[in-house]
């Protein structure tokens, strides 16, 4: 969905952000654990009733989650490790907020759906690209529309609104399943056209 913007982003953000991280010495795997680092505050915020910082948690570990990779690529230090790393990273850092939600009030089955379905949406990119097709791109909910709902979710608490954090974690759930059907049909497109 936001597959034009993104395309900007990472043409932008190398020349600018990627180069002002990395001339204070970050490097890509070091924004990554950054950005797990508040991720993983993001619960713990939600625990001693520090509601307010929660969203703040999560829009900052997916803004690192940007920034790693515009390191790696103003500085040339791409590496296997750091794209596994940073794969990994983000599903923990996606249980993480989905956890800070349930603290926060959200239904807490609602909310493991809707971490089940993100996964499997995860995986069936992983999977997609194991098999050589390029899966960028393909679906309506990828990480980063994944990361605004759940900074939209993690608002309304905070006012009362639980209701409407519920129905965000919702549309989550509707879009992620929609996103697997796309990604599945994706690949299937892809391996009948294959000689």
């Amino acid at each position: 969905m936001l597959g034009k913007l993104r395309k900007y982003i990472n043409e932008r953000l190398p020349k600018t952000v990627g180069k002002a991280f990395s001339s204070v010495g970050f490097t890509p795997n070091r924004a990554t654990l950054l950005g797990l680092l508040f991720a993983f505050l993001s619960p713990v915020f939600a625990f001693f009733g520090l509601w307010f910082l929660v969203p703040v948690m999560i829009i900052l570990s997916g803004f690192m989650d940007i920034v790693d990779g515009a390191i790696a690529r103003a500085t040339g230090k791409k590496s296997r490790f750091g794209e596994y790393l940073d794969s990994l990273t983000d599903r923990v850092s996606d249980t993480l907020f989905f956890l800070a939600l349930i603290i926060l009030g959200v239904n807490p089955y609602l909310a493991l759906i809707a971490l089940g379905l993100s996964q499997i949406v995860s995986y069936a990119r992983s999977k997609g690209e194991l098999l050589g097709i390029k899966m960028e791109g393909v679906g309506l909910l990828e990480r980063s529309e994944r990361i605004l709902l759940l900074f939209l979710a993690s608002i309304f608490p905070i006012f009362g609104l639980d209701l409407v954090s519920n129905v965000v974690v919702l549309v989550i759930c509707i879009l992620a399943a929609i996103t697997i059907l796309q990604r599945s049909s994706a690949v299937k497109n892809k391996i009948r056209m294959e000689p």
